[in-house]
């Protein structure tokens, strides 16, 4: 009898593993948004305190469980982007893998809060109407952890739209960012 209990309930965990394995899901996720940049000056990236607005683009791919865990990796550019290079020039660029947890709120909206680590690379680039004389290049890297919260509604079968916000302090001093954001759902 034990035998028929054991090869019945194998059997119902065995019908169970494709509904699992539908609800996984491959996630690739474009990203523009405005960032801001607070750089300490007494890290050697400027002679002054640094306050900037930055644009940047990005995209992740990840890998949603079917219990709801996100795991990601991804890459972000970030910078003030100047015409004519008349003024500094600052570009923060960070490659990063994160985790978080995906919550289903109903008709189609999502809460996805993450956590991760980010290998990054800060570049200040002296401007020409400002600086006689060649332009100085000075580069900075470092590997933080960052937060960030994102807030969507998927639109249709394979696409969700919706906003991000994330933090982290560097060693620089701080980066931050709001981003609009397209996932795939494949």
């Amino acid at each position: 009898m034990r035998r028929i209990g054991v090869a019945v309930g194998l059997l119902m965990m065995a019908s169970a593993l494709p509904a699992l394995a539908r609800e996984s899901e491959l996630q690739i996720s474009p990203r523009a948004g405005h960032g801001e940049l607070k750089i300490d000056a007494f890290r050697g990236v400027n002679e002054k305190l640094e306050d900037l607005d930055t644009l940047g683009l990005g995209v992740s791919f990840g890998f949603l469980t079917p219990v709801g865990v996100l795991v990601e990796v991804g890459e972000e550019n970030y910078g003030n982007f100047d015409l004519f290079d008349a003024d500094d020039e600052f570009r923060l660029v960070q490659r990063y893998i994160g985790i978080g947890y995906q919550f289903e709120l109903g008709d189609g909206w999502r809460l996805v809060p993450k956590v991760g680590r980010s290998h990054w690379k800060l570049t200040s680039e002296e401007g020409q109407l400002f600086n006689p004389g060649p332009e100085e290049t000075r580069v900075i890297r470092g590997d933080e952890y960052f937060w960030e919260i994102g807030f969507g509604r998927r639109v249709s079968k394979v696409m969700a739209l919706g906003a991000s916000v994330r933090s982290g302090d560097y060693d620089f001093g701080r980066a931050s960012s709001l981003s609009f954001v397209m996932t795939f759902g494949f």
